[in-house]
């Protein structure tokens, strides 16, 4: 049999192949054939199928670079770039063109046409151009911007685009300059918005006409574009794939063939990553390509026209294609084609329907002509896709092609009642065409219009209309609320329907009632809430008018007498004639029934419109109704005046706004104005007789609310029009005065809107005053009363008659300030002050007035010196004095005066002194300061700026004040309005002022120990006036003195020219910095001028600025200023002088002559230094003339000078024999005037003393031996010799001894005895002692210096060393009961631990650990380091001597205890350490004495862990069981360090330890002034803790419940902690002691590898290995070693698991090294291969608690056990019996 011919394909199928095989050909012209129509009962013929051969792919195109030859012309740079742009990697692409863009493209900008870069640029252009199009239709976005921006930069070079012009006109073929033109035309349209700016620049330079005038885009040029538009609108698959062609298959790979004869075929090619870049589906991309399709037709249409092209019957075959107008279309399936098998190319793709549309406007506005052949089609599609659009950015754009082609110009539109006359329609016949459709006919591409030919013969009266499937989807459009865009749809409602023939309307309607089917419709948007949105009253508003519109249009044509609007009736269908008398029946109802359902819905809020519209819109079609016919009129007339009558509806103000709209609406003297008076008579007279009633019964408020908002609403919407009927006038005045108090709680809006609109000033008054007196006695109805004024439209006039409210009003204000009453009183009081006019008479203003000035003063003056005054009552008083002030309030100066004093400072002052004050607060005030100091005069201002001086004055001396003088400063500084303010005059006390203030003041210092610091005073066991009391304190613990001074420092610190021009301020800031350094030296020795909680960090930061000011002060003088100064004070006259510096220190040295007083003198000290560093031996030689003039009158002062010279000063030519002199006059002092003269002269001659380190001899050699033999002198007689003369001689010794040294003589020994006797004498918890101790250690360092280099001192000094050192140690040993701190005693202890640095063994022992724990919480650091050097000799002595006494303890009685004195130091919590953190910031300071503490504990923690150096087994044992029992790790160890590492606070980051080494530390470098110190301190303890007791840590750490406080603590060490420490452990394992086991036993091999943190130890037994394998964890130690016992050789299983057992607890449990692990386990395999026998309780033989061998044996069964072993088992068993044989061992 022959083959069947007959195609398989589906009609899908065939109709893709044929589009396919048509692409690029264009769509031929199908002749239009008129369809024979189907006879009656005669079955559709099957369709013929046809095989159609699916078309083959395109050929891979070639590379230009390769045909050309172009790959060996071009640089080899741009031939790698030109291969990377032909990659498939976009990745590959993207870097290609940007490398290509800035090294060819830019480069060849820059160098010019004439450069190597752009010759290459132009041979490459055939590269470019074949390339290009995969560009602009590439799916990576990034990839066509960078095409569109290089493609444009490459075309701007001249030389280029006239290579590109000659190339596209004269070499591209037809189908380069298809895929070019047509890509880039796409390019310049995508759907990408940069992308297409970037790609209309180039599309625009090349379309546009060049220089000859010609474009370069020509008719051929168009025709290629538009045929690759075409094939791309229909098949972007076959053109994607055109540009980018698949690459060529190859073979597959041959399968392999098993002996067996089984097959397995090759594994599949994986695909390459670059393939699956492209993450754009193939929907998307065919929905970009026909987007820039479609939207580069316009272009096209618009370049067609521009060339005079006008027809389009070169496009008729893709303008009649159905499939190309399913791009309009939302659905999959398009109605208009049958076969479901075809997808329209709108489907799921909006942007594409969009520019679907917008094309088809362009043709509609521009090509009206040329679309007649094609209205049946469009007919179709437009009407069947346009009602039935989805989205709403589409629909924006669908209704104006939508209208051109329904009714024409858009711009016509208007929305009228009579719209249908305004237009013709364009193609009349759209609908009946749309009906008529024939689906089956264009299924095989017939676009004949044959069949609208046909409708148009036939005669319109007796055919039978089909139903139009389009006006019902325009129905359902109207039921969704016209698709969800109401705004835009409905006025174009009445548009279409104006095109809809009515037969078309009667056939589609599938009840028989086409009127009643629309408006079903039209109200279903209602029903159905399609409405119902955030903003309804616009949608709402556009439904009624288009629904009014639509009523009206249909009433037009039921009345119009055709007889092709009579089907609207309904009467055809039914089979009847309507009649005319029908007609106007089938009207009325319509009005009726639409009528009545507008104002139900609008009565039931359901159609929310505007009522100003609503009125507007009822009126219109009133007026139509009216001129149309006045039955209908009357009918619509009469259901809208009983829907008003009937006042149900619930918007009170519905009605009378829509009756004021009829009023503005209708003609004055027409019929429609006359019923719209009757109505509004009646209503008025309605509404007001139900409010009488009301009123007149017992109703509640809100049933008198609900009926006067009704009158309310009259009144606001007929104003004053309503009193003008005298009838209604009179009944409402009766009812408002008979009922005002009732109104008032009902509405007081009624109340406001009858005053405001009754123009009748005595009646108001009236009723104001009764109102008035009814609220005074129901104070809560004062809220609506002020809402009546609140709604600021009462008359003004209104004013109380009598005071009605003045005392209601007093009782209110006073409760308000006195905060007794709610937030809701004070927001009354404030509104009734801000309406104070028509509630308080004059009187009653003053009143008030005066109550908020002195409530006013006297909360700022609680705020300013109460603690923790709260601010809300400030905020109201400013805020009821802003609003008093800023009413027509008549003020005098006097009342001014009185409140804008207190309002300046809360403006200015209070918001500095207090931050936290509320801003708006200071807002308002100094709104009301600035207002008011604006308007006042010169006198006022004047007055105001006095007061304000005097206040801040006040403030700035008085401590009782939260406010700081600084805060006065700043105030200054900000310089506010009205108010010039120098604090030099205006605010600080005056010179004379300050005199007076510092010489009430004590002049001596606060304790006798600073003499040992200050060498000018003298060192007398008490001061006669050292301290003050009495004084008060400020908030910082300042007396008054030191607030101003300390304020005057601050000023005079940021104006320096200032302190230039008033150098009497120097002295006193001098003076302060005196006070400053004394506190700070001995702070706890109060001076009377601090107080206790004074800030040592404030007082240091104050010492330091008196250094930077005085420093600056006093580096300005001249070289003649020493002369100057010292003539001055040698004058007997009172000398002058022009220089401010040269009579500031002449001042200074009068005030120091004139006192003679400790005090002065250290100030003259502190200039003399800062002058003497510039001063020559002359000027010291005229200052040591006035010291010799003063030595009688000023002993003090002379010293000072002489001191100054002697350390600040060159030496004076003089002084040598000044020196001798004083010398010559101690040796004649007898032993009766050692404490007068004697002492005096010794200061002196210590003053002059020059420094160890210079050439200067201070004394001849026998001269200074006679100046001892004196003192002995003095010492041996019977004279009592006071403290003073004893406290010097060690200091004149320290001078002396080097002179001494080299001479013979009982003068030594007298030396050592005054060292010994002030030893015995002194101690540091005695401060009057502490300049004797002082002396004598640095005496006694001066000796150990000394000896070093001399031999015969040397043998004096060993004779006395030893008693000596004993007493130094005692006075250490001594623990202070008063822990304050004081420098004096600091500096002591310093030197005593300096002198006792190097004590002799025979004065160490177990016992001096626990005496001198106490230094280590010494306030200074210096002892503390010492201390601890001194410490842990202590503690290595402390466990040697408990080593030893426990190796010799056969009884076990020796407990090796931790010191008591060190444990009471670890148990205490840092508190200062949660503040680390925080002073990582510039803001934040951590005073030293915190950090000293934290110092201390951490060198506490690190003589504990000293402790354990070299201690055996059993000793350690003991240390770690006390630690265990006490908790002391867990506690305090772990949150003290932890938390200084940073690691106990979770919101802080943990202290980083990446270039810091942990393992060693280094006392003597360690600075304890930083935070970075103490916490690589704390990074070392914890490193010697996980060394030392890693038992401890990882109990805390299993007790742990913070699991993540546990995560970071576990990473910290695992990160910074471990690596080191298992480094450790492996090197000791591999560096084991030479005389340990692991070294000596012959069979043990020890193999370390440090990469896997493993050790292994194999011991071998007759060619037998046994071996065990130790690896430690990543963390270790915090968690458990993995022991592997890899060869387990001649063991039992039982020993075995002990061995390891010890292993395991000897490491993990006793804090054992992994040596000691080690070694434990080779003892027992070595014991246990000699005949050891091995425990019978722990199946050992060494025992792991103190490594003894079992050698307790039982009687009975002859077993041997560990001592330690069998004591646990008699402690947890309660009895002695063997634990095996159970028979009694003791």
């Amino acid at each position: 049999m022959p083959k069947n011919t007959k195609s398989s394909a589906s009609s899908g199928t065939r109709k893709k192949n044929a589009r396919k095989a048509a692409v690029g050909v264009p769509l031929p012209d199908v002749p239009i054939v008129a369809k024979q129509k189907k006879q009656k009962g005669q079955k559709k013929e099957p369709r013929k199928k046809v095989y159609i051969p699916p078309s083959k792919p395109a050929p891979p195109q070639p590379d230009p670079l390769d045909t050309l030859g172009l790959i060996h012309r071009l640089p080899p740079e741009l031939v790698i770039i030109l291969r990377s742009l032909g990659k498939k990697d976009p990745v590959t692409k993207g870097r290609a063109l940007e490398e290509f863009q800035s090294k060819w493209i830019d480069e060849s900008s820059r160098q010019g046409d004439e450069s190597v870069e752009c010759d290459a640029l132009v041979t490459m252009l055939p590269v470019w151009f074949h390339r290009v199009p995969v560009f602009f239709t590439h799916p990576v976005r990034r990839i066509r911007l960078l095409a569109a921006a290089l493609h444009f930069a490459y075309l701007r070079i001249p030389a280029v685009r006239d290579a590109a012009t000659f190339f596209l006109r004269e070499t591209a073929t037809s189908e380069q300059i298809k895929a070019l033109m047509g890509t880039w035309c796409m390019l310049a349209h995508d759907v990408d918005r940069q992308v297409s700016l970037q790609g209309q620049k180039s599309w625009s330079s090349i379309t546009s006409p060049g220089v000859d005038g010609e474009a370069l885009v020509n008719f051929e040029m168009l025709t290629s574009i538009m045929e690759f538009l075409q094939r791309t609108l229909l098949d972007p698959p076959e053109v994607y794939l055109y540009l980018n062609p698949a690459a060529p298959v190859a073979a597959p790979t041959p399968g392999i063939k098993k002996p067996g004869g089984r097959f397995i075929p090759a594994a599949p090619r994986e695909e390459l990553e670059s393939n699956k870049a492209d993450e754009e589906s193939e929907l998307d991309r065919n929905a970009r390509l026909r987007f820039g399709a479609l939207s580069a037709f316009r272009w096209l249409f618009d370049a067609r026209l521009a060339s005079k092209i006008t027809s389009l019957d070169d496009l008729s075959g893709l303008l009649s294609n159905p499939l190309f107008w399913t791009s309009l279309c939302c659905s999959e399936h398009a109605p208009w084609i049958p076969d479901p098998e075809i997808h329209g190319l709108g489907h799921g793709q909006p942007q594409v329907r969009q520019a679907a549309w917008a094309l088809l406007s362009v043709l509609l506005q521009r090509y009206k002509g040329a679309i007649e052949s094609f209205i049946p089609i469009l007919s179709v599609v437009l009407l069947r896709s346009a009602w039935v659009e989805t989205d709403s950015g589409v629909r924006n754009s669908l209704f104006q092609p939508v209208l051109m082609f329904l009714k024409g110009k858009p711009n016509l539109i208007v929305l009228a009642s009579n719209v249908a006359n305004f237009f013709v329609p364009e193609f009349p016949n759209a609908w009946i065409l749309e009906g008529a459709y024939d689906e089956d006919k264009h299924e095989d591409g017939d676009d004949s219009d044959s069949g609208s030919e046909e409708l148009e013969t036939k005669s319109s009266s007796t055919r039978k209309e089909p139903s139009s499937e389009a006006y019902r989807e325009f129905l359902q459009f109207l039921e969704l609320g016209c698709a969800g865009s109401p705004i835009d749809g409905y006025p174009m409602v009445l548009v279409v329907l104006s095109t809809i023939p009515s037969s078309v309307i009667a056939a589609s309607s599938r009840t028989g009632m086409p009127l009643d089917d629309f408006f079903t419709s039209f109200w279903a948007a209602i029903d159905g809430r399609a409405l119902s949105s955030l903003e309804r009253k616009v949608p709402s508003a556009s439904f009624l008018s288009s629904l009014l519109e639509c009523l009206v249009f249909f009433l037009r044509r039921l009345l119009s007498g055709s007889q092709d609007h009579e089907a609207l009736s309904g009467s055809v269908s039914d089979g009847l004639v309507p009649s005319s008398r029908r007609l106007q029946d089938v009207a009325d109802e319509l009005v009726r029934s639409q009528f009545t359902r507008i104002w139900e819905e609008l009565k039931a809020r359901r159609l929310r419109t505007d009522e100003n519209d609503v009125g507007k819109l009822i009126a219109s079609s009133l007026l139509s109704l009216h001129r149309m016919n006045i039955d209908l009129f009357t009918t619509a007339w009469d259901t809208v005046s009983s829907a008003i009558l009937s006042q149900e509806d619930e918007s009170l103000s519905l009605i009378p706004t829509v009756l004021r709209t009829f009023v503005d609406t209708f003609e004055t003297k027409d019929f429609p104005a006359e019923v719209t008076r009757t109505l509004i008579s009646k209503y008025m007279q309605e509404t007001v007789g139900k409010c009488e009633t009301v009123l007149a019964s017992d109703a509640t408020s809100a049933g008198i609310s609900k009926n006067i908002g009704v009158v309310i609403t009259l009144m606001e919407t007929f104003g004053s029009h309503l009193f003008q009927h005298t009838d209604f006038a009179v009944r409402m005045d009766n009812m408002f005065v008979n009922n005002a108090l009732r109104i008032l709680q009902a509405s007081p809006h009624a109340i406001s809107a009858f005053m405001s609109r009754r123009n009748d000033e005595d009646l108001c008054v009236e009723l104001w005053r009764v109102l008035l007196v009814d609220v005074s006695q129901q104070i809560d109805m004062l809220w609506s009363l002020l809402d009546v004024i609140g709604a600021d439209i009462c008359p003004k006039y209104l004013r109380p008659v009598d005071g009605e409210l003045d005392g209601v009003i007093e009782h209110l204000f006073i409760e308000v300030l006195n905060e007794d009453v709610s937030t809701s009183r004070s927001d009354l009081v404030k509104r009734l002050i801000q309406a104070q006019n028509f509630f308080l008479s004059e009187n009653g203003q003053d009143i008030l007035f005066q109550t908020l000035v002195s409530s006013l003063s006297s909360t700022v003056d609680d705020i300013l010196y109460t603690t923790n005054a709260p601010f809300t009552g400030l905020a109201t008083l400013i805020e009821f004095t802003r609003i008093m002030l800023s009413k027509n309030y008549e003020l005098t100066s006097d009342s001014l005066a009185s409140v804008l004093p207190n309002v300046f400072i809360a403006g200015y002052l209070l918001s500095v002194t207090f931050p936290a004050l509320e801003t708006p607060i200071i807002d308002t005030a100094r709104g009301v300061w600035n207002l008011w100091v604006s308007k006042a005069d010169i006198g006022l201002q004047g007055v105001l700026s006095g007061i304000i001086k005097e206040k801040l004055k006040e403030l700035l001396q008085d401590c009782s004040t939260y406010t700081r003088p600084e805060d006065i400063l700043t105030l200054s500084g900000h310089k506010p309005k009205g108010i010039d303010i120098t604090p030099l005059a205006d605010v600080f006390p005056t010179p004379g002022k300050f005199d007076t203030m510092i010489n009430l003041l004590p002049s001596d210092p606060p304790d006798s120990s600073l003499a040992f610091i200050e060498s000018i005073i003298p060192a007398i066991p008490e001061f006669e006036n050292p301290t003050i009391s009495g004084l008060e304190f400020d908030s910082r613990g300042y007396s008054p003195y030191i607030r101003v001074t300390s304020a005057l420092l601050a000023y005079l610190g940021d104006n320096r020219s200032i302190a230039k021009e008033n150098m009497w301020a120097l002295r006193h800031i001098l003076i302060l910095g005196q006070y400053v350094n004394d506190a700070l030296r001995v702070p706890a020795t109060p001076s009377g001028l601090f107080g206790s909680d004074v800030s040592r960090s404030e007082l240091r930061r104050l010492l330091g600025k008196v250094h930077q000011l005085s420093t600056y002060l006093l580096s300005t003088g001249d070289d003649g200023l020493h002369s100057q100064v010292v003539s001055a004070c040698t004058s007997t006259r009172a000398t002058t002088s022009s220089d401010a510096l040269v009579s500031f220190v002449v001042d200074v040295v009068n005030h120091a002559k004139r006192h003679d007083t400790v005090r002065d003198t250290l100030v003259l000290r502190s200039v003399l230094k800062q002058l003497f560093a510039s001063a020559s031996k002359t000027d010291s030689d005229q200052w040591l003339n006035l010291a010799r003039r003063l030595e009688k009158t000023a002993p003090q002062t002379t010293v000072a000078i002489l001191a100054s010279i002697t350390e600040f000063a060159p030496e004076p030519l003089r002084m040598d024999r000044y020196r001798n002199e004083i010398a010559s006059d101690i040796l004649g002092v007898p032993a009766s005037r050692a404490n007068t003269t004697g002492v005096v002269l010794l200061r002196r001659l210590a003053a002059t003393a020059p420094d160890s380190e210079s050439d200067v001899v201070f004394l001849p050699q026998q001269r200074a031996i006679n100046v001892v033999k004196t003192c002995q002198a003095w010492i041996s007689s019977d004279e009592d010799i006071d403290e003073d003369v004893e406290s010097m001689m060690p200091l004149l010794f320290i001078y002396l001894s080097p002179i001494l040294q080299n001479v013979v003589g009982n003068h030594w020994e007298f030396i050592f005895d005054v060292v010994e006797n002030n030893l015995e004498n002194c101690s540091f918890a005695d401060s009057a002692t502490l300049t004797m101790l002082g002396r004598s250690l640095r005496l006694i360092l001066a000796v150990q210096d000394l000896v070093l280099t001399n031999k015969p001192l040397r043998a004096s000094w060993d004779g006395r060393k030893e008693s000596i050192l004993a007493l130094v140690k005692n006075l250490v040993s001594t623990k202070l009961d008063n822990a304050d701190r004081s420098e004096p005693r600091s500096l002591c202890r310093e030197l005593a631990l300096a002198v006792i640095q190097g004590l002799p063994d025979a004065l160490l022992n177990e016992k001096t650990l626990p005496e001198m724990c106490h230094l280590l919480t010494d306030p200074s650091y210096e002892v503390q380091r010492m201390g601890y050097n001194l410490l842990h000799k202590a503690a290595r002595k402390r466990t040697e001597y408990f080593v030893i006494e426990s190796a010799v303890d056969t009884e076990d009685i020796v407990n090796a205890e931790l010191p008591a004195e060190l444990l009471a130091i670890l148990q205490s919590n840092l508190t200062s350490a949660e503040g680390f953190h925080d002073s990582e910031s510039d803001n934040f300071e951590i005073d030293l004495s915190e950090l000293y503490k934290v110092s201390g504990y951490l060198l506490a923690w690190m003589i504990m862990f000293d402790l354990f150096i070299d201690a055996s087994i059993k000793v350690r044992s003991q240390y770690f069981n006390r630690m265990r029992s006490l908790g002391i790790i867990g506690d305090f160890f772990v949150p003290n360090v932890f938390d200084v590492l940073g690691l106990f606070s979770g919101k802080k980051k943990a202290f980083k330890l990446d270039i810091w080494a942990v393992d060693d530390f280094f006392i003597d470098h360690f600075e304890p002034d930083s935070v970075l110190g103490l916490r690589l301190l704390a990074a070392h303890i914890y490193h010697r803790a996980l060394l030392t007791v890693p038992a401890l840590i990882r109990a805390w750490i299993s007790d742990c419940s913070d699991r993540q406080l546990l995560s970071r603590v576990v990473d910290y060490t695992a990160s910074y902690f471990s690596p080191g420490i298992i480094r450790a452990e492996l090197a000791q394992v591999r560096q084991a002691d030479p005389s340990s086991e692991l070294h000596t036993t012959e069979n043990l091999v020890i193999k370390v590898s440090p990469s896997a943190g493993e050790v292994t130890a194999s011991y071998t037994v007759d060619d037998q290995v046994l071996e065990l394998s130790l690896r430690l964890p990543n963390d270790w130690p915090l968690h458990r070693l993995d022991i592997r016992d890899t060869k387990m050789v001649g063991v039992s299983e039982d020993r075995w698991r002990a061995w390891v057992l010890g292993v395991q607890q000897i490491v993990w449990q006793q804090n054992g090294r992994i040596v000691d692990g080690l070694t434990l386990f080779t003892k027992n395999v070595t014991l246990h291969f000699a005949g050891q026998v091995e425990c019978a309780i722990c199946y050992s033989i060494i025992s792991v608690i103190d490594s003894s061998l079992p050698q307790k044996p039982c009687k009975t069964c002859k077993n041997r056990f560990h001592a330690s072993c069998l004591y646990k088992w008699f402690k947890s068993s309660h009895s002695s019996s063997c634990p095996l044989c159970r028979s009694d061992i003791l």
